[in-house]
């Protein structure tokens, strides 16, 4: 049961998804240069993520679900405790602990599971 929810290609399909979703998809503004040239940007994140998760197996996958995910996570801490603010269009957001610990958990639980599957522990 625990190597099911601790497998690195779960975790990428997931955070690949819900990344493209949620963070790209639904709040890009298509009338918005800068927004749309963002949102392509972060798609690629998602590219390789299913990239990883569909054509890698085993300790290579893991690893590379650690390189993806790993900075990511630590990102959302730094962003989160500094309370940085980003701008979107008009649109203005607060980097919050509340807000972001939906991402902050996909994106840690992909980046544990490629540690644990890396070989590396």
């Amino acid at each position: 049961m625990i190597d099911t929810i601790l497998d690195p290609m779960i975790w990428l399909v997931i955070v690949g998804l819900a990344h493209a979703v949620m963070g790209v998809i639904i709040p890009l503004d298509w009338s918005d240069d800068t927004s749309k040239m963002v949102g392509g940007y972060m798609l690629l994140t998602t590219v390789t993520m299913l990239y990883a998760a569909f054509m890698m197996e085993g300790e290579e996958q893991a690893r590379l679900a650690l390189v993806i995910a790993g900075p990511v996570w630590v990102w959302f801490v730094i962003m989160c405790s500094q309370s940085l603010e980003w701008t979107m269009g008009e649109n203005k957001t607060t980097m919050t602990w509340k807000e972001n610990a939906p991402p902050l958990f996909i994106w840690g639980m992909c980046a544990l599971s490629g540690l644990l599957g890396s070989g590396w522990l």
